[in-house]
């Protein structure tokens, strides 16, 4: 069953772009948005970013208020083919993804004065995940219970350090920054720890299904881990440990396609990119 955040969870979550330590004048930095920028160049489209909420992510692309979510987006084969959510209590449509870029698995975040330490400790804890993230997957999955669910993974941090939860499950990339970093928000408040039967996951673009701009997106970026942009990009936010290259070769006699998606963005002038915040693939920075 799903608790009501108290006011002050509440309020964080209305004013993310503060809660993400920075002012909302600020440019918006990390991996993806980066990378996604270097998409752009390449193409000759300016790229838009639009914060989303996570859970109307796939309305929001049917719906062109966004033509791509680049953010941290692990791959399922449910997101690909589609599927019944049951808090939505609705059919979600299947949506085209991009080639693998980057590495990634779930871990739990518990306070760092917490007594738990694996899977049978953590038995019986309330925990929270982002909605319809791949966190709330694995506490179905693993714990065989419903996750609590806010908005964003950041939420999640502050639910379990206000105590209205027990523990987060969440990407390992954001546990990494806002945790285990000796200048994360939460060093020395929360800790991290792994969770035993979490498989690999990979993160990829998604994009309206049936969309030509998954393939666009491949050759691009083959392009890109290629010359070695993509490593640098990595480097500047200490991901190239994690950088998986799932696209190939670069094809430099490929036709970018006339119709479509493409030609849709092309008319636009731009690519309407939607994220959440996650450090460190798109943040404001102190």
């Amino acid at each position: 069953m799903k608790k009501i955040l108290s006011l002050a969870l509440a309020a964080v979550m209305l004013f993310g772009c503060v809660f993400a330590f920075s002012s909302c004048d600020k440019e918006l930095v990390g991996f993806d948005i980066d990378l996604a920028k270097e998409v752009g160049k390449k193409l000759n489209l300016e790229v838009e970013f639009v914060e989303i909420n996570w859970d109307t992510k796939e309305a929001d692309l049917q719906n062109k208020n966004i033509d791509v979510v680049w953010n941290g987006f692990t791959y399922t084969t449910d997101r690909d083919n589609g599927y019944y959510d049951e808090d939505r209590q609705a059919q979600i449509g299947g949506l085209a993804f991009s080639k693998f870029y980057m590495t990634n698995k779930q871990v739990a975040v518990v306070k760092a004065d917490s007594t738990f330490t694996d899977n049978a400790s953590m038995a019986n804890a309330e925990f929270v995940a982002e909605a319809t993230s791949a966190g709330s997957k694995v506490v179905e999955d693993i714990f065989g219970k419903s996750a609590n669910t806010v908005e964003k993974q950041l939420d999640a941090l502050v639910g379990v350090e206000a105590g209205t939860y027990d523990v987060a499950v969440l990407d390992a990339s954001l546990a990494s920054q806002y945790v285990q970093n000796k200048n994360g928000a939460y060093n020395g408040k929360l800790k991290v720890l792994d969770i035993a039967g979490v498989e690999p996951e990979y993160y990829a673009i998604g994009f309206r299904e049936g969309s030509n701009l998954a393939d666009v997106f491949n050759n691009v970026l083959a392009g890109l881990y290629a010359d070695g942009v993509a490593k640098t990009v990595a480097e500047r936010y200490a991901q190239d440990g994690v950088l998986y290259n799932g696209f190939g070769e670069y094809d430099a006699n490929y036709q970018l396609p006339t119709d479509g998606d493409y030609a849709y963005v092309k008319e636009n002038g731009k690519i309407v990119i939607g994220y959440t915040i996650f450090s460190p693939m798109a943040y404001f920075p102190e």
